[in-house]
């Protein structure tokens, strides 16, 4: 991942949507975590479909991740568990000069 701190909104979502299709695809034929991959479709679709700001909606989808992990007690791979990483931190933004 080479976002900059100060990226926007759509460079934020253009690399969200390609870490969300390689994490669908790890996925893939693996029933027991259909709630994660329902979940990750969804906020792929929504992220597609644009209308909401992105760090909103990948705020809402880290809280909705935590609950569906937990709830299911999904366990996940290394490369998972990065993209995962990735996928979240997309949602840090920091504010003001460093």
């Amino acid at each position: 991942m080479g976002l900059k701190w100060f990226a926007g909104g759509k460079e934020r979502r253009d690399e969200a949507l390609i870490i969300l299709d390689k994490l669908i695809a790890s996925f893939y034929n693996n029933y027991g975590v259909q709630p994660l991959t329902d979940l990750f479709l969804k906020y792929k679709n929504e992220l597609k479909n644009g209308g909401t700001s992105t760090p909103f909606v990948l705020s809402r989808m880290n809280i909705e991740l935590s609950r569906v992990l937990t709830q299911n007690k999904i366990r996940l791979t290394e490369e998972q568990s990065k993209l995962l990483k990735d996928l979240r931190s997309l949602s840090n933004i920091r504010y003001g000069y460093y």
